[in-house]
């Protein structure tokens, strides 16, 4: 094998690797989500996130844009 085609394989090895190793990730994450958290927990961080400035910040600034939006999406629609 000439040392072109080793260096093509190689790579292609590296990168099958970081796709199998993200693969793994993932279904780790997937399962820690699954076992780890309940529907009352997820709602209670949903609630904590809604309640703060942040939040409302962005509501305040996206909620004009996002109605002229809607507005403007609904007219093209006809």
């Amino acid at each position: 094998m000439t040392d072109p085609q080793r260096e093509e394989l190689l790579d292609v090895q590296m990168r099958q690797l970081a796709l199998v190793d993200r693969i793994i990730g993932l279904e780790a994450e997937v399962a820690h989500l699954k076992a780890g958290k309940g529907g009352a927990e997820f709602r209670s961080e949903i609630k904590a996130i809604k309640s703060s400035a942040t939040w409302r910040a962005g509501r305040i600034i996206i909620g004009p844009l996002a109605a002229v939006s809607r507005v403007l999406g609904a007219k093209s629609k006809k």
